[in-house]
This record gives structure tokens, sequence and C-alpha cells, in this order.
């Protein structure tokens, strides 16, 4: 008797597994708005990879790719929803990626990151241990303000304030026969060049243009209608303590995202892996590898005369 009771329900439990699992593979079949008129809970409903899931103003869902889930909020067609997007982390994750490839919303990002001294510090502190254990992420940060002209003469100023490294410079005799050497080859985007030796006694400090954030990115929010709702997507991910950790750690994977933070924040950057011995080290033989960055720092280049 008790050997039939549990062959019973051993066929109940596999019946409805198969239930379950039938209507979720049928359910990935169905429209967004078929899987809602089926199961009426927004948790129940799919989308195919890479779209995210758009809550309309009438209340109807609809899958979307996340340069429209961006549009769509901003212009008021539906809602962000950031409890669902939680509970579904690969559309958050789209997201995220959606918010670190738009320029305008990043510069506020790093806009907001520059009035929490504290969240900037934990963040430089993080960077340094990652970059000690993958040297590529150093190239990440330093490629961008290397291969910009602008952003090379900013980062020369910042060398130049900070006692350690510039003690390090002046030591180092590779450093100071490239300094002084004549001007590598053509090269692409040389960028300005000047007659003084940043690491030589008498160097005159020469002044920064500080135009090119508003060369590049006009306004915080160019390209959206409401700022505000913007800014309230971006809140809810700021309050959260791992999502920012993940932004942050996706900004210094991706080359081109540390192009858009160097405007902002490139001195409390380079300070933090300044401060550290062995990635002062590397970074100055990054530097000797590039050689528009060791052209634009020659102060006999003869360019500098035109």
């Amino acid at each position: 008797m008790q050997l039939k009771f549990l062959f019973l329900l051993t066929m109940i439990f596999t019946i409805t597994i198969s239930s379950t699992y039938f209507e979720t593979s049928f359910a990935q079949e169905m429209s967004p708005h078929q899987q809602w008129k089926k199961f009426a809970d927004l948790d129940m409903i799919t989308c195919k990879p890479g779209y995210l899931l758009l809550q309309k103003n009438n209340g109807n869902p609809s899958c979307v790719m996340p340069s429209t889930y961006l549009k769509l909020v901003d212009r008021g067609y539906g809602h962000h929803n950031q409890q669902f997007l939680e509970k579904h982390p690969e559309m958050m994750n789209n997201l995220k990626d959606a918010i670190a490839s738009n320029k305008n919303m990043m510069f506020h990002w790093h806009e907001m990151m520059q009035t929490d001294s504290t969240l900037v510090s934990n963040t430089m502190a993080d960077w340094v241990s990652q970059m000690h254990g993958n040297l590529d992420l150093l190239k990440n940060m330093l490629g961008p303000m290397t291969s910009d002209p602008e952003l090379r003469e900013k980062m020369i100023q910042i060398m130049k304030n900070h006692s350690h490294m510039e003690i390090m410079m002046k030591q180092n005799s590779k450093w100071m026969d490239s300094v002084h050497d004549s001007m590598m080859g053509s090269g692409m985007g040389q960028g300005m060049h000047h007659s003084q030796c940043a690491w030589c006694p008498d160097y005159d400090e020469h002044s920064i243009s500080h135009s090119m954030n508003s060369d590049k990115i006009d306004s915080h929010f160019m390209g959206f209608s409401n700022s505000d709702r913007m800014m309230d997507m971006m809140h809810h991910m700021w309050i959260n303590p791992e999502m920012v950790q993940d932004m942050h750690t996706m900004m210094l994977e991706d080359p081109s995202h540390m192009a858009m933070m160097s405007n902002q924040l490139m001195e409390p950057i380079l300070n933090a892996v300044m401060d550290d011995p062995m990635l002062r080290d590397q970074m100055m033989e990054l530097m000797l590898e590039h050689q528009d960055f060791m052209n634009t720092i020659r102060h006999d280049n003869p360019e500098s005369e035109n």
C-alpha cells in the first residue's frame, strides 16, 4: 500500500514539473502580450535574449532592445521597473551595458561620482587592486589619456604635480634620456608640443585647455527629452552598491568608458595609480613605449618653435 502511494506521489510530481516546463517553453514562443493575457503576471513573462521587458503606460508589456528601452522611458511611453529587472539579471546587465555606452548618461554618472569623495576613493582602491592582478586594465586606463592630445597635456600636468612620480622620473636615466632625445618618427595626432621639459628644473607650467568637456558634450542629457526620468533610472542604480561596483568594473574593462571618464576624473584616477609604487613603475614603462606621448614632452621638439 505504501509503495503504491509513493508511486502515485511520484507520478503527480512528474506531471506537475512537466506541465510547468511545458508552459515555460510554450511561453517563450508567445508574444509578450499573449503571455500577459495567459499569465497576468509580469514575473512570468519572458523575452528573447538581448531584449528588455518594458511595461507600457497602458499596462501592457513589450520586449524591446536596450537602446530602445532608454528612449521609450525617456519619452514617457513606459515605466522603468527596477524590481522586475533585479529579478532578471540578464536583462539588468543589458540595461547597464546600454547606460554605460551612452556618453551623455555616463557624463552625468561621472558628475555624481565627483560629489562623493568616499565612493571615488573606494572605486580607485578597487581598481588599483584589480590592476595588480591584470596589467591590461592599466593599459585600458592610460590608453585614452595618452592617445588624445588634450588629455595628454592635462596628464602631464598631473604627473608633474605628483611628488613621488616627479622624483621617480628625474631619477630614471632611461626616462630622462628619452625626454631629451630628438623627436621619434612623424606619428599621428602628436598634439600640443611645447619647448619646456616637464621633468627639468627650469620647467615652466603652461595652461591647459579646459574646453574639452564643453566641446565634446554640450549638455548633461543631450538627446533626451526628459532628464528627470533618466535621473530617476540612474538613481535606482546609484543607491545599489553592487550595481555601482558592476558599472565601475565595466568602465575599467572598456577603454571607451575610460576615455569618457578621463575628462572629469583624470586626477583621482592618475593619483591612485601613481600612489602605488608597482603601478607607478608600470605606468612609466608604458609612457616610454608610447611614441606620441614622448614626442609631446620632448622639450627640444622642433615643432615647438612653429
